[in-house]
């Protein structure tokens, strides 16, 4: 509650609006309940262990950088392609590939780096290219990252184990990969490249990070699976708390300690003195969903989910059709997920907590390429000098389908659980 008062000055005017609104709807279902003055601290600490999360994220990137990982997305995307349509195909699967541990540099780098490289294709064409490529290569890398903190607070919401989850997420991704490279291979394909960037000559030591890259990966994903599965941990704190011994040996390994810890520590002070915004929605968030599940209104957020019982297909079509509408409006995609959160009970009832997951975490990182006011859509809106709402049209026809792929899925595994 405190931290919420402290942050909220300094949180940014989407965020007041959209804290103004949660705290609201929060003290009106607190008055119509039975709770009690003494439950509100417990009521604002519902989601601690999502921001314990976001603060530990930048020791990851960190090493990234200190290792000069970034500089591999470079070298992946500038040899030479013989056609926009080869070049999309590549570029996609780089971003799936290493997005998982880059994040949003991933999309920044690759971003700068296509702009120069396709810098005499039509301007129109660039930057359909660059936006399609990118965003939806990103949102893909999402569905399965351990560090995704939708995918983290899904998985929190349900109780879900990540390992059950994960090769569902990854045959998602795959899916998604195949069907938009073949969408975007025959829209570019019949487009030249007059003359692109080379690289030729660090290929050798772009493979062996690729291989390094990709072995750290696997390695970070069984620590985290061991710590959940062995130990016994929960899923939010097996990630939070592997996060800065995994990339400290991961910088000893690859002799990068003193970088590792000179870029990491003033990166990490400055993004945890940094995080009004998430402390705004996300315990505010939190104060919404306890006050709301002590709170006889909840039986009307309920009701459209009982009407539709028996009919798991239209369950999952108003939970898409929910996260994208919100979207849309507005609404980060994890106050959607909050929402969903405080009738969780509800939704475990008519699905398996695999399948929820699922369900939950495609849905929303379906909407991340559609997000008028996201950070990535933000980001490639100032790139390319475009109307966020230009670039949320372009990728909307995609995100509907990467929410139809994640609904096929967990139909699919309604067979199995």
């Amino acid at each position: 509650m405190i931290m919420t008062g402290i942050s909220f000055p300094r949180s940014d005017r989407v965020f007041k609006i959209l804290g103004v609104i949660l705290l609201a709807a929060g003290i009106f279902f607190f008055f119509s309940g039975e709770a009690t003055f003494s439950d509100i601290p417990l009521y604002f600490a519902g989601n601690i262990s999502l921001l314990f999360l976001l603060s530990m994220l930048p020791w990851m990137n960190s090493v990234v950088k200190a290792g000069r990982y970034n500089k591999l997305l470079q070298s992946l995307l500038g040899s030479n392609a013989k056609g926009l349509g080869g070049l999309y195909v590549r570029s996609e699967i780089t971003m799936v590939s290493l997005a998982a541990f880059l994040n949003l540099s991933s999309a920044t780098i690759s971003q700068d780096l296509l702009k120069e490289q396709l810098k005499k294709v039509n301007t129109k064409v660039r930057n359909s290219f660059i936006l399609m490529a990118t965003l939806r290569g990103y949102s893909l890398a999402l569905l399965w990252s351990p560090l995704e903190i939708l995918l983290a607070t899904s998985i929190f919401i349900t109780g879900a184990s990540y390992l059950e989850v994960l090769p569902w997420m990854l045959l998602i991704a795959v899916l998604g990969i195949s069907i938009d490279s073949l969408i975007g291979k025959i829209i570019f394909n019949k487009r030249e490249i007059e003359e692109s960037l080379s690289l030729d000559k660090g290929s050798g030591q772009s493979k062996r990070k690729l291989m390094q890259f990709i072995m750290a990966l696997v390695l970070f994903l069984s620590f985290v699976v061991f710590l959940g599965n062995v130990v016994q941990l929960d899923f939010l704190f097996a990630v939070t708390i592997a996060i800065f011994p995994f990339a400290f040996l991961w910088a000893m390994l690859v002799n990068r300690k003193k970088s590792f810890l000179q870029i990491g520590l003033p990166t990490w002070k400055w993004k945890t003195n940094h995080l009004s915004n998430f402390i705004v929605l996300l315990l505010s968030l939190s104060f919404l969903t306890q006050t709301l599940n002590a709170s006889p209104y909840l039986k009307y957020l309920q009701d459209p989910i009982v009407a539709l019982e028996g009919n798991p297909l239209l369950i999952m079509l108003f939970i898409q059709a929910a996260f994208l509408v919100m979207t849309l409006l507005g609404v980060h995609p994890i106050a959607t997920m909050g929402i969903f959160g405080g009738v969780s009970e509800l939704l475990i009832g008519a699905f398996p907590p695999a399948t929820l997951t699922i369900l939950l975490a495609a849905c929303a990182i379906a909407t991340v390429p559609s997000a008028p006011y996201g950070l990535i859509v933000t980001i490639t809106s100032v790139a390319l000098r475009m109307n966020p709402y230009q670039i949320v049209l372009r990728n909307l026809p995609y995100s509907l389908l990467l929410g139809f792929l994640g609904i096929g899925v967990a139909l699919l595994t309604l067979l199995i659980y």
